[in-house]
């Protein structure tokens, strides 16, 4: 938690005389304003920190809930709900300002309960796993794998067109899995196969791996501390001028 101090304020209060009953109300709006750039520092640092970019769910994660008179605290806070169809913003972010190791993805979740993944571990992206700019599966791929591994036939493939190929291939995907026979030559992870006539491909789309810890990658202490310095003595001035412009 940041704290502001107004210094001189029992001097303040004394040279506005009946007036001094504003400063609570210039007071909160300062603190809230403040915090609204603090939460636009954070953006930005998120805008620029990720590679490619920021996803509009990463920069919408924080909230800021204002001052009152009564509080005098303003408060800039990862979210602790989620979008809808989405995870939790806490949840799914909060490594990245805390460090530690990163909570379970939906994708991952996913594949636990249906037994395609050891229950200890996490995904890591394949050497081809087809990812955006910001290191997500891309959707269409994504619906694919789904859709693909859900199917109660074992084996199932369905025919579609790879790469700059004009030709109809089968792809299909498998899971190996620790004490698999067949594929042990494979890394634990799942495969993509596509087949066309009697040759085949197998591409890494994701390996299984032992949680990591990660670093704290953003200081937001620091962020709102460079932010505060910055922007709240003309916030509270500018505030205090208009309460007691307005005073009844």
């Amino acid at each position: 938690m940041i704290t502001v101090q107004i210094e001189g304020m029992a001097a303040l209060q004394a040279s506005l005389g009946k007036q001094a009953s504003q400063i609570p109300f210039a007071a909160a709006r300062a603190l809230t304003v403040t915090a609204h750039s603090v939460h636009a520092d954070i953006k930005r640092a998120l805008a620029a920190g990720v590679k490619g970019g920021a996803t509009p769910y990463t920069l919408r994660s924080f909230s800021v809930k204002a001052a009152t008179k009564a509080t005098l605290t303003a408060e800039v806070g990862l979210r602790t709900d989620a979008p809808p169809g989405g995870p939790a913003y806490d949840k799914s972010l909060e490594h990245l300002f805390h460090g530690g190791a990163r909570r379970f993805k939906r994708l991952e979740g996913w594949l636990k309960i249906r037994g395609m993944m050891p229950t200890s571990m996490q995904l890591a992206p394949g050497a081809r796993a087809p990812l955006d700019s910001r290191g997500n599966l891309r959707e269409p791929a994504r619906k694919m794998l789904m859709d693909t591994l859900s199917s109660e036939r074992r084996n199932f493939q369905t025919m579609g067109r790879v790469g700059r190929s004009k030709a109809l291939k089968a792809i299909g995907f498998f899971v190996v899995l620790p004490g698999s026979i067949a594929s042990r030559h494979l890394a634990l992870g799942i495969y993509r196969r596509i087949t066309s006539g009697s040759a085949s491909v197998i591409e890494p789309w994701f390996h299984f791996s032992a949680p990591g810890t990660y670093q704290r990658q953003y200081d937001l202490d620091a962020i709102g501390s460079r932010a505060v310095a910055r922007v709240w003595p003309a916030n509270f001035e500018a505030s205090l001028a208009k309460a007691l412009a307005t005073a009844r």
